[in-house]
């Protein structure tokens, strides 16, 4: 009986060695295969110069890259593809003028895991021109109008002077920068905020970040108008009077919102008290209301001709 269960065992067991060992040899097979297959693709370096020259500056290379061909383990390519990738220049003895640098495997800085199957840029033309420096002011560039009735105050931006680096070309007639526009559209309170400088990227700049700190204060707009021949109202008698000039004139000034609209203000009002006057003329001034924040500038005329009945 124990003769009969060993040899069924030894049989089942070699069936799944004779099953499971081509899947595993197949599995050492394919991964071995993704570890071996490669990737060929193109990606650009970017230029960096050492040993410049102090008083030189390199132009021209602002829009230019150099094109390599390079190669990758498939099973690493997403991993590596967009991986920064700089082609290094030494500049050691060059002068001003136009120079045709030759690209070396050797200045090649490719991602771990990439390599370089060949140049597809072998030369990087470049120019070296003398470098100025120019302090400049910086000026806010605005734009869109402030909430109605609100107004722009002051501005002030900080750095307000910055220090240009580039030829003499380029800084010709550089005498001011702006910032990139700062939006005021329907603004009604002061605020602050980063703004980008509108400068071209050719420049060295210092501070070296491009963007200025700017303050807007914005305030309520004052204005100061004229009303004329305001109607004035009698307190304490309803008939047997007569109140001459029957108007007024008042120069008031104040926030913009407030007084263009201050005739249908309830703070605001003009009357003359009769209670208690007798019979006759009475040389009377108004009591004239304002709302809060507005301010009596004149008023036209300053006394009324009042006459009451007997």
């Amino acid at each position: 009986m124990n003769l009969r269960t060993n040899a069924k065992t030894r049989a089942i067991g070699a069936w799944i060695r004779w099953m499971v060992l081509p899947l595993l040899l197949g599995g050492a097979t394919m991964a071995l295969i993704a570890q071996t297959e490669t990737r060929q693709w193109e990606i650009n370096a970017d230029p960096i110069f050492t040993h410049l020259a102090e008083d030189l500056l390199v132009i021209g290379t602002q829009a230019q890259s150099v094109r390599l061909r390079v190669v990758a383990a498939t099973s690493t390519f997403e991993n590596v593809k967009d991986r920064k990738t700089v082609c290094q220049f030494d500049l050691s003895g060059l002068g001003q003028g136009t120079h045709a640098l030759r690209v070396g495997a050797a200045d090649i800085r490719l991602p771990d895991g990439v390599s370089l199957l060949e140049p597809v840029t072998t030369i990087l033309t470049i120019q070296l021109e003398k470098k100025i420096t120019k302090t400049i002011d910086v000026l806010a560039e605005l734009e869109g109008k402030p909430a109605r009735g609100a107004a722009v105050v002051a501005v002030r931006l900080r750095p307000d002077r910055i220090q240009l680096t580039g030829t003499a070309a380029m800084l010709e007639d550089v005498d001011t920068v702006r910032t990139r526009p700062i939006n005021l559209r329907n603004a009604s309170e002061s605020f602050k905020k980063e703004v980008p400088l509108d400068l071209p990227a050719a420049l060295i700049v210092e501070p070296s970040s491009r963007i200025v700190v700017a303050e807007i204060d914005i305030q309520a707009r004052l204005i100061t108008r004229l009303l004329e021949n305001i109607p004035i109202t009698a307190k304490g008698k309803t008939t047997g009077y007569r109140i001459e000039p029957n108007g007024i004139t008042l120069a008031i000034s104040g926030p913009e919102a407030i007084v263009s609209e201050i005739e249908t203000n309830p703070a605001f009002s003009v009357t003359i008290d009769l209670e208690g006057l007798t019979p006759g003329s009475h040389s009377l001034k108004a009591a004239i209301k304002l709302p809060l924040h507005t301010t009596l500038v004149q008023v036209t005329p300053e006394r009324f001709s009042v006459t009451i009945s007997k």
